[in-house]
């Protein structure tokens, strides 16, 4: 965290996503990535990270750029301004892993967003929300119809039950994923939460990508599939196939179940075992 002094007060300027404070997210985010880039989502991005109140920053931009104000002095409020925002840029420029809330309301109910990381999300929840995700993007159904298919999908009300001592719980504080609930709920959110929907999808492609880079299962980066896909998420759903084939995890349903980590893990070492088996038999030639 960085400190800057402006007018004799100190004020700490983040450097990345984990040292913002979380209730100044949602509206930092809502500048950044849902109304369009101007001049005043600049300043909006400054107030809030500063921490001053419309008024407070009215006041300031009076004083630094009203009729009073000399050419000259306006000239170097500027440039202070456009080094600030600069140091702001790396806002753009990273990737989204933190959650921009922790739940919204859909019709008086709490919709939970997904913990930080996929720590608790299940193989079959990471694949639907991958697939709707790159639809909704490469726009394969017009509309938002695959967004709020995402959002449904990865959001959702928290048990209801006194969960925390079962020997089967899995960490997660939402309801179990399930794609036909997720179906019907996604109708709740047409036309609607059009904010919520995308600080979701920019949270979500944030973590997938990172989520994928800790693993050693693709060519490029890791931030998507080493080769062109048929269709989005073929490679995730072929994985459930085989997986479930040789009931590495158990039936269909079960591998879907499984936790991420534990699926992305099996897979990096089944990758370095086939691997090695090609580099022997090629010493054997």
């Amino acid at each position: 965290m960085q400190e800057i002094v402006i007018n004799g007060s100190t004020h700490k300027f983040p450097q990345d996503w984990q040292e913002v404070s979380r209730h100044k997210l949602p509206a930092l985010l809502k500048n950044l990535f849902v109304l369009p880039e101007s001049g005043e989502t600049y300043h909006e991005l400054l107030r809030i990270t500063l921490g001053y109140t419309s008024k407070q920053w009215g006041r300031i931009m009076d004083r630094l750029f009203g009729k009073k104000s000399p050419e000259a002095n306006k000239d170097q409020s500027a440039l202070v301004l456009a080094e600030l925002l600069r140091q702001l840029s790396w806002m753009w420029q990273t990737d989204l892993t933190v959650a921009p809330f922790s739940s919204f309301e859909v019709d008086g109910q709490r919709w939970e967003v997904f913990t930080e990381g996929f720590r608790s999300m299940s193989f079959g929840e990471l694949s639907d929300a991958y697939i709707h995700a790159q639809a909704f993007i490469k726009q394969l159904v017009e509309g938002e119809e695959r967004l709020d298919m995402l959002v449904a999908t990865l959001c959702r009300p928290k048990r209801k039950r006194k969960y925390q001592n079962d020997p089967d719980w899995n960490g997660d504080e939402r309801e179990d994923y399930n794609e036909h609930i997720a179906a019907n709920r996604a109708k709740l959110l047409t036309g609607r939460f059009f904010d919520e929907k995308v600080l979701v999808l920019v949270y979500f492609l944030g973590t997938v990508k990172n989520f994928f880079s800790y693993f050693d299962l693709f060519e490029n980066d890791g931030s998507k599939p080493p080769v062109p896909e048929d269709f989005p998420g073929q490679s995730l759903i072929k994985n459930q196939y085989e997986l479930s084939q040789k009931q590495i995890f158990g039936s269909m349903s079960q591998t879907k179940r499984a936790n991420v980590h534990e699926v992305f893990q099996f897979l990096e070492e089944h990758r370095k075992d086939v691997k090695a088996e090609i580099e022997r038999n090629k010493s054997k030639n």
